[in-house]
């Protein structure tokens, strides 16, 4: 069996290559440059740019008075689509290098030694969704009043508060990964040695966490620059891959290639943010809970929700991968991980709009003084534009998604197609709900987001426990597609009643 797909792939790979070094020298030489701006020493009165925008000393900042608005564009639908675009440009070559190296992994491990790579993976990766703060949606979220009322020592205080979660957050992590691995190897017929490195590995998994540079980054619409970071995982684990290849496949090799790419990421995505992000690093001060409180009204429970929130929706859905290699086979999950792989490839673009939209519903509560008008028009246009994306999601599914598992994986794996289809559906109703959401926790509720979050993701853990043990592989496939349905029927029916109450969508 071939390792990899051979004649007009392997021409598209060179030319699909050729793309990447360039962008890897961009990349090298955007990090490498000197800092677009300087932070001179600031009084009470904060920062402003000295130069317009298209000087070259137009990010050199001195002390002033506060702006009234350094981010006083409007938000709109075209913002999204055009942040979306720049998430494009890196996930559609980062796409395309997945589907390769992917082939490469599969390929060279089997059915059995994959599905040992998926369990040994998703338990680092379970860990770090039920850890993760999302603390970017906490500083886009309070971080933008300061942004437009020139805040910027508030601003400073809210990065600290988020950067402290992340820590804390990944040395929680650390110890919750190293027990999870120790518990489960014996389940899944680990060695003493192979369950060392792979505590190894999943720890620096899980101390990548990087969210409050992204959130530094989308709150000043650094969008291309985040990408360029993003870009460095798909192009490492190619790298990487072709390298375990060559030296001998391994689960444990790829294993450690997968978490040397997501902490290279996280270095690139933290010097990006320090030198382009504007934000006073030195506070100059002890960070003080009252004062962070007062500045940010309700913050202690948004931290909770969305903590909450993230580790039902990125956590739950790796569990689900745990539960089949425990309730089914290794090998099972394996297949399983494939065809969620691949669904969420075909749905890539509903996560890339729900980081743009995000933003553009937070920027619009708050440059609309006056009322709600332009975030229902933007709400309602969202709401239509993700509806008819779902639907080419789902198109696509049932025209290439046989074919690309073939392609991709061996006829070995053409079994999970069923899956595959059924994931596949789950993606493209998430992908109609991708601005449910983010208008409650813009809206101040999310609360509300988490409550019916919850909810959708007890359906889906209750039926993750039954179905698999009566259908397997499909079992597990269908509870996920329960639970979307129940997480868009949910969140549809309270944004259809604020769409109901909102203004024209002239």
């Amino acid at each position: 069996m071939e390792l990899l797909p051979t004649g007009t792939t392997f021409k598209a790979s060179a030319k699909m290559l050729t793309f990447l070094v360039r962008r890897g020298r961009g990349m090298a030489a955007l990090l490498a440059a000197p800092p677009r701006f300087a932070i001179e020493p600031v009084g009470v009165g904060g920062y402003e740019p000295r130069h317009g925008p298209d000087d070259p000393r137009a990010n050199v900042v001195t002390a002033a008075p506060p702006p009234a608005a350094p981010a006083g564009r409007q938000a709109s639908l075209r913002n999204i689509l055009l942040n979306t675009g720049w998430m494009l440009g890196g996930k559609g070559v980062s796409a395309a290098l997945s589907l390769v190296y992917l082939a490469i992994v599969t390929r060279a491990l089997g059915v059995e030694g994959f599905g040992q790579f998926t369990l040994a993976l998703g338990i680092g990766q379970a860990v770090a969704g039920l850890c993760s703060f999302q603390s970017w949606q906490i500083i886009v979220r309070y971080g933008m009043p300061h942004l437009h009322a020139g805040r910027d020592a508030a601003l400073a205080r809210l990065v600290r508060f988020a950067t402290l979660l992340d820590v804390a957050s990944a040395l929680f992590g650390a110890v919750l990964v190293a027990a999870g691995v120790l518990l489960l190897g014996d389940r899944f017929g680990w060695t003493a040695a192979f369950q060392a490195e792979a505590v190894a590995a999943s720890i620096l998994l899980v101390l990548s966490m990087h969210w409050t540079p992204i959130g530094i980054l989308r709150l000043h619409d650094r969008f291309a620059t985040a990408e360029l970071c993003d870009a460095l995982t798909p192009i490492g684990r190619f790298l990487g891959a072709l390298a375990v290849w060559a030296a001998g496949p391994s689960v444990i090799g790829f294993l450690v290639v997968w978490a040397l790419a997501e902490a290279i990421t996280a270095i690139a995505y933290w010097i990006a943010a320090v030198r382009f992000g504007k934000v006073r690093w030195r506070l100059g001060e002890p960070l003080r809970w009252n004062t962070l409180a007062r500045e940010n009204e309700g913050l202690i429970g948004y931290t909770a929700t969305t903590n909450l929130a993230s580790s039902l929706d990125l956590g739950g859905k790796q569990l689900a991968v745990l539960l089949v290699g425990l309730i089914v086979a290794p090998a099972a999950a394996g297949g399983f991980r494939l065809a969620q792989q691949l669904a969420q490839a075909l749905a890539k673009l509903s996560q890339l709009l729900a980081r743009a939209i995000f933003p553009e519903l937070v920027r619009s509560r708050a440059a609309d003084a006056g009322g709600n008008a332009d975030f229902d028009r933007l709400l309602r246009r969202t709401v239509r534009m993700s509806a008819v994306g779902a639907g080419i999601v789902f198109l696509a599914l049932l025209l290439i998604g046989r074919p690309v598992l073939g392609l991709i994986a061996g006829e070995e794996f053409l079994y999970v197609f069923p899956v595959l289809l059924v994931l596949g559906t789950a993606a493209a109703i998430d992908f109609a709900a991708v601005g449910f959401e983010p208008a409650l926790i813009a809206l101040g509720r999310p609360g509300l987001a988490l409550k019916l979050r919850f909810v959708a993701t007890a359906v889906l853990l209750a039926l993750m426990l039954i179905l698999p043990r009566w259908l397997g592989s499909i079992g597990a496939a269908l509870a996920i597609l329960a639970g979307s349905i129940a997480s868009y029927l949910l969140l549809w029916r309270i944004v259809r009643a604020r769409l109901g109450r909102g203004a024209p969508s002239h």
